[in-house]
């Protein structure tokens, strides 16, 4: 055989597409494709700089953050009247001595706290042992600084009401009726747009 027989034979191939040399050139390419369909990541988890494990545990916590039923739990009490404040000052002080019989010695709870500046914070999970916070993660799981103003144990917050009654006009308050603790509490100070709420829940003892 001719070899200007065979560089015609090879000519007219490739044009006729009898050898599919174009072919070859992108079947790495579409390989490639495949490969990234099957190892898609569909767990939906945010990578960041910081690596966060996250503990299941603490995911389940977080169920408990859905809106509440009620349109307004509680009592309110207008500190600017005698009697209004010996009552309010007579619940807490109830609430707080049935809170001291009963509460576990480390405990777990949800706290979210808000006031008019900086605003309303999101959903913390509080760790409290011996009476003092050790930990607290947000929703992702990520750790919470323990220096911040809205990580708080439930003593924390009994102690804070018994301050608010000379900076308050109005507070209106819910206690837990399992664990007596705090469960909603709505502050108005005397200045204009001058208001807090605090909310607590789902507090479970650590065994």
């Amino acid at each position: 055989m001719s070899r200007g027989f065979v560089r015609v034979f090879l000519a007219r191939s490739i044009v006729l597409g009898i050898i599919p040399i174009a072919c070859h050139r992108h079947a790495p390419a579409e390989r490639q494709k495949v490969v990234n369909r099957e190892v898609k990541d569909t767990t939906r988890v945010v990578t960041t700089r910081d690596t966060v494990i996250r503990d299941a545990s603490i995911a389940v916590f977080f169920r408990d953050t859905a809106p509440a039923v009620f349109n307004s739990p509680g009592r309110t009490y207008n500190l600017q009247t005698l009697a209004e404040r010996e009552r309010l000052f007579a619940a807490i002080r109830k609430e707080r001595e049935l809170w001291r019989s009963a509460k576990p010695r480390d405990y777990r709870y949800l706290l979210r706290v808000g006031c008019f500046c900086p605003g309303t914070r999101g959903w913390l999970l509080m760790e409290v042992r011996a009476g003092q916070p050790l930990r607290a993660w947000d929703r992702t799981g990520r750790p919470a600084s323990l220096t911040d103003w809205n990580t708080l144990s439930i003593e924390v917050l009994y102690d804070n009401l018994e301050r608010w009654f000379d900076r308050n006009s109005e507070v209106q308050i819910a206690f837990d009726p399992r664990w007596h603790f705090p469960s909603y509490i709505r502050t108005s100070m005397r200045l204009p747009d001058s208001w807090s709420v605090t909310e607590a829940r789902a507090l479970r003892p650590i065994r």
